[in-house]
């Protein structure tokens, strides 16, 4: 008799996680039963993404963020970050003179990243983050993309993720990839991207694809759109919104609500940031 009742317990208990199993499995990591993630980035504040990135988020409904160095309104007019705020996009951290390794021709003398220390970047930072907080960004959600994806500074290339773990919510890198979140990898403060000037229409919608697949959060960074550099042309641009307006599938949302999301899920995220790559501006 115990037997037969310890039996019948185990069996109950068994169709129980079964069941849990189950309904997780059908309600998926992504919220209202989204199947996968994209979020649209743009970097350096530049006039083309004012020009076409934004009309076309308009027309399809879809939210961005905008990784801003400088004073925030930087090539911007203060007109434009107010229709960048008013429509509901997600404005963020992108240091203040966008240091990058000496070995980049472009870069100014004095402004490269071997040419900072920690105190020097920490002030940059801070006024990096104030000009967002004084522009309706809230301090404690305020997000970050480093310049080249470069995360190190010095002679020494010692790493300055520790100062924008202080002040930032999460920070997107620019080493290639797609998130996989529900795996438990993700490094909220070294997320991987994939850059939307590279290669044709084909290869963006590829990856667009490959996320479905995966279940994951891709992060698509764009720099200029229909011009200014790493430019990806405004059809191709208008024709990736238009490949996600007809996927019911997709969640696209911005970064700091993405890596929100992420953080809430009861699955332990990295801390630690691997090797910064030099891929991007």
């Amino acid at each position: 008799m115990f037997f037969k009742s310890k039996l019948n317990c185990l069996l109950f208990l068994a169709a129980s996680i079964a069941a849990s199993t189950t309904t997780v499995a059908e309600e998926g990591y992504w919220p209202d039963g989204k199947t996968y993630c994209v979020t649209l980035t743009y970097d350096d504040g530049i006039p083309s993404q004012i020009a076409h990135a934004l009309p076309q988020l308009k027309a399809a409904k879809m939210k961005g963020t905008f990784f801003c160095p400088g004073g925030v309104t930087y090539r911007w007019s203060q007109e434009d970050l107010d229709q960048i705020r008013d429509e509901g996009h997600e404005l963020a951290g992108h240091t203040i003179n966008h240091p990058c390794a000496r070995k980049n021709d472009w870069v100014k003398p004095g402004n490269a990243s071997e040419d900072y220390d920690d105190a020097r970047m920490a002030k940059e930072l801070d006024e990096n983050l104030a000009n967002l907080i004084s522009n309706g960004v809230q301090s404690e959600l305020a997000t970050f993309a480093y310049p080249c994806g470069n995360t190190s500074i010095g002679e020494d290339k010692h790493s300055y993720v520790p100062l924008v773990k202080e002040r930032f919510f999460a920070a997107r890198g620019t080493q290639f990839g797609i998130e996989i979140p529900s795996q438990g990898d993700t490094d909220l403060f070294e997320v991987k991207t994939v850059a939307g000037h590279e290669r044709d229409l084909a290869y963006q919608l590829d990856q667009v694809t490959n996320a479905r697949e995966k279940q994951g959060w891709l992060v698509i960074m764009f720099h200029g759109v229909g011009g200014d550099h790493l430019a990806i042309s405004a059809d191709d641009h208008k024709e990736i919104l238009r490949f996600l307006q007809n996927d019911d599938s997709v969640w696209v949302t911005t970064f700091q609500e993405a890596a929100a999301w992420v953080k809430s899920k009861p699955v332990a995220t990295k801390t630690t940031a691997p090797a910064a790559a030099d891929y991007g501006e």
